[in-house]
């Protein structure tokens, strides 16, 4: 990923996260805030007219207190006449106005009779009875349902003056709650507010889920209805607590709709803004910083072999870039100059080089030589000795009986059995061992005349030589690792190999892959060898491959590697051994190389070898065939 991208990513990233919470801002804080303050206005719109219609009944009770105790109906329960009453109506506006003595007995002419008789149940109902007649002068008020109406009901003690103290009778009124005074209520409150008369027997539809909902400790009811409107409902309930009348009101919500709007155009053209603004920068950043570096690395990858000309970048620019650039072309002469000072030096170090390369392959041939020698230790220290001699002297000196000498004699016997097992190891452990000295000395003697004599050729299988390469590998390495071989190797005609030499080649990326496992210490040690047949360039070639999933190697190391002094390895080695592979198999007429997709991911080395030797070898391998 280029830089450019990189910039450009964190950019975007940055615009992203900037319109999420916008966006989050929005929806979940401006937005929930202005619903509420749209239900909160909702509940006071409804609680204004509540209060409205108490106030009414409210009001009402004053007025008619006030005219109770003034003593101006108590002269009208000693008189007939009916103007002072009818004036009374009047004046307050009342439905129906009844005067009660001492005795309950109504003072009322015909007329006010026939009026009350309809209402006059309710008020002395045995069950529900709103005045309580053991009461003097009984005062209260209260709604009531009568019939389909809905009738405002107050009482007030009657007194000979507003000084009197005692009770001469008790005056009831009422006054009916049409939809006439609903209508003037509302024009007086100016607010838009709809009424039901309700039978709690029979509710239906959306009223009957208000009244359900609508409880003491939620008095209001709020339904959104589409989005130009929320509907707020309250219940107003009688003196049984029954459900009487339902009021509505219907908050308008176009103007927070509006608001929200408004809120995300703005915020649409934020977004715009900074997707414009994200595109200026990349431009500025592509005309000012890219595109000076992309010329300083196309500098930076003319740097080849000493000797090839080298074309300093042409930035004259007075700032970091430059002064870098300039600096960079400065290192660029310096390095050249060191090049060919390391080329000159480099061919020097042949005797150096060499010796490294013997004591390397030894210490891998040594590897299983040391681990046979600990391994044929720990099965001698591993012998009862204490324990046998021990037996042997009870066997000599003690008096024992029967069983406990037959059980001595059959100890003795198999521990004498496991010791000759154990010698009879040893002894094929010591033919190995003397196998391998043997094979260190051919090695130090093909690598002392190394350079100096050409090294015998033999005809010999790819299986065997893995065979051979894999015995050189020490048993701790075989035991921890999974190493799988390709069946098609076995299939493979025999190659013209140096035996030793090639095998050391084998031995030593195994030794490297097992250590590059225990590096890394994957959840399963793999390693696997395959080998295939390849033509190139008109040359049948054997392709061998070993993989591994171990620490890999970095790109830049994948050439390095090879060279003098450079290691796939994390510390504590020279680097010898891969170089040493390189020019062996150079001087064999092959080649080696790596290939890793970088650190962590394992690493796969080819090696690539005649299937034909050349005319010479080929003669001298046709007259060892013959002698032999």
């Amino acid at each position: 990923m280029s830089l450019r991208e990189r910039i450009l990513i964190v950019l975007l990233v940055m615009l992203c996260c900037y319109a999420g919470v916008e966006f989050f801002v929005l929806k979940q804080v401006i937005a929930p805030e202005l619903e509420k303050q749209e239900q909160q206005q909702a509940r006071e719109n409804l609680r204004r007219c509540t209060d409205a219609i108490g106030r009414q009944l409210t009001g009402l009770q004053k007025e008619l207190l006030s005219l109770s105790r003034s003593g101006q109906l108590y002269s009208k329960i000693r008189s007939t006449s009916t103007g002072l009453i009818d004036s009374t109506k009047s004046k307050l506006d009342l439905d129906f106005l009844a005067i009660y003595n001492n005795r309950w007995e109504p003072i009322n002419n015909k007329t006010d009779r026939v009026k009350f008789e309809a209402v006059e149940k309710i008020f002395f109902a045995p069950e529900h009875s709103i005045i309580k007649k053991n009461i003097p002068g009984y005062s209260g008020k209260a709604m009531v349902r009568q019939q389909n109406r809905i009738l405002l009901v107050i009482s007030a003690p009657i007194t000979r003056s507003s000084l009197s103290r005692t009770v001469e009778g008790t005056v009831v009124a009422g006054q009916f709650l049409t939809t006439a005074r609903l209508e003037a209520i509302r024009d007086q409150l100016q607010l838009n507010f709809n009424w039901d008369f309700i039978d709690p027997h029979q509710l239906v539809g959306q009223n009957k889920e208000i009244v359900q909902r609508v409880s003491t400790a939620e008095p209001f009811d709020l339904i959104p209805v589409g989005e130009e409107f929320l509907q707020a409902s309250a219940v107003l309930y009688d003196y049984q607590k029954q459900p009487i009348l339902l009021i509505k009101t219907f908050q308008d919500r176009t103007l927070s709709q509006q608001s929200l709007h408004v809120m995300q155009m703005a915020l649409y053209g934020k977004i715009t803004v900074g997707a414009v603004a994200v595109l200026l920068l990349i431009w500025l950043l592509q005309r000012v910083v890219i595109h000076p570096i992309i010329r300083l690395i196309k500098h930076i990858g003319n740097i080849d072999h000493p000797g090839k000309r080298k074309t300093a970048p042409l930035l004259s620019r007075k700032d970091e870039i430059g002064t870098l650039a300039n600096e960079f072309s400065k290192m660029c002469q310096r390095l050249q100059n060191a090049q060919v000072k390391l080329m000159e030096k480099s061919y020097l170090s042949g005797v150096t080089e060499m010796s490294s390369g013997i004591l390397h392959n030894v210490r891998n041939a040594l590897s299983p030589i040391t681990t046979r020698i600990e391994r044929i230790k720990g099965e001698f220290k591993a012998v009862p000795l204490e324990n046998l001699e021990q037996a042997q002297s009870e066997l000599q000196h003690g008096s024992l009986d029967s069983a406990r000498r037959k059980d001595l004699i059959r100890f003795v016997d198999l521990t004498f059995q496991d010791v000759l097992m154990n010698l009879n190891e040893m002894v094929s452990g010591l033919d190995d061992l003397s196998d391998q000295v043997f094979q260190i000395e051919d090695m130090l003697n093909i690598q002392r005349t190394f350079g100096r004599e050409d090294k015998p050729v033999e005809f010999i299988e790819p299986a065997e030589l893995l065979n051979k390469a894999l015995e050189m590998v020490p048993e701790s390495v075989r035991n921890e690792c999974r190493i799988s071989i390709d069946s098609k190797i076995k299939k493979l005609a025999t190659i013209p190999v140096e035996t030793t030499t090639f095998v050391q080649i084998l031995q030593n990326l195994l030794i490297n892959a097992a250590e590059s496992l225990e590096t890394e210490e994957p959840l399963y040690r793999k390693i696997h060898i395959s080998a295939a047949i390849e033509t190139v360039e008109a040359r049948h070639l054997l392709h061998w491959q070993i993989q591994d999933n171990g620490g890999g190697i970095a790109e830049e190391k994948l050439q390095q590697i090879f060279e003098r002094g450079a290691s796939s390895k994390q510390k504590g080695l020279t680097g010898i051994g891969l170089h040493w592979c390189a020019n062996t198999l150079t001087a064999m007429k092959g080649r080696i190389w790596a290939e890793s997709q970088g650190l962590h991911c394992g690493a796969v080395f080819h090696i690539l070898i005649p299937m034909a030797p050349e005319e010479k070898l080929v003669e001298t391998a046709v007259e060892t065939i013959e002698c032999t």
